[in-house]
């Protein structure tokens, strides 16, 4: 148990025993919120199990792309989407036009990088 002492309050800290929740979290390689025009999109990176990527000389991790999409207002509604398997993953860019929010990214080995573009419907 941790407890954190403050002048005003302690706080206790709880520890979780959801499994697939600590494992997630746990396992997070990347996480970043983009603000644009009409929403909030976040982005979490999570690294799967050692030899996921099948490369054969080595232990080398895949990665799954999480992505929630939050339109700004009082009630917003969220999408989560979820985009499996990437080997070196990075996120270029993150951008919207009238119809859709674009995330560039690079993926895959060293000498066999690929972009892609990402899009999701603003409708």
């Amino acid at each position: 148990m941790t407890t954190v002492s403050c002048k005003s309050q302690n706080l206790e800290a709880k520890e979780l025993k959801n499994f697939k929740l600590k494992n997630l979290i746990g396992n997070i390689n990347y996480f970043q919120s983009y603000t644009l025009v009409d929403n909030l999109v976040n982005i979490v990176i999570i690294k799967n199990p050692p030899g996921s990527a099948k490369n054969e000389e080595s232990g080398e991790v895949s990665n799954n792309l999480y992505l929630s999409k939050c339109e700004f207002g009082e009630l917003p509604i969220c999408k989560l989407y979820l985009l499996e398997n990437f080997i070196n993953i990075n996120i270029v860019k993150v951008y919207e036009d009238k119809k859709n929010i674009k995330i560039d990214i690079t993926s895959g080995n060293f000498n066999q990088r690929k972009s892609n573009t990402i899009l999701i419907s603003l409708n």
